[in-house]
């Protein structure tokens, strides 16, 4: 699987407002913040809050998903719970989130078959 992207962690940053969006933040937050070798405060956890308080800053987003890239390369039980948190928000479901700028026209489906006319 590949490491958690700088622009997954924005989305859900931004869409911890929402109860599904929040949910997925704790879960990713608790996974943070759960000392691996009871060593005092882990360094993620400043990225992660940074994140929290600045969801549109890319560059505390890439911070964030470049220390856990780290701590998951030292600490397999670590990197298979990111990578399952990963999982979740990206397969989720029940809600959507749109970042990006300003759209006009949002389509959310599963299973098209056909053309899709908006005009």
């Amino acid at each position: 699987m590949e490491p958690i992207s700088a622009q997954l962690l924005m989305t859900l940053a931004g869409a911890a407002a929402g109860s599904a969006g929040q949910q997925l933040w704790e879960s990713l937050r608790t996974l943070v913040t759960r000392r691996s070798h009871g060593d005092g405060q882990p360094a993620e956890e400043g990225e992660l809050t940074g994140l929290e308080e600045h969801p549109d800053s890319a560059e505390r987003a890439r911070e964030l998903a470049n220390v856990l890239r780290l701590r998951a390369a030292q600490d397999p039980d670590f990197a298979e719970a990111l990578a399952q948190v990963q999982r979740q928000a990206e397969g989720h479901k029940g809600g959507f989130w749109i970042t990006g700028g300003r759209q006009h026209n949002v389509i959310q489906a599963e299973n098209i078959h056909g053309p899709i006319n908006l005009s």
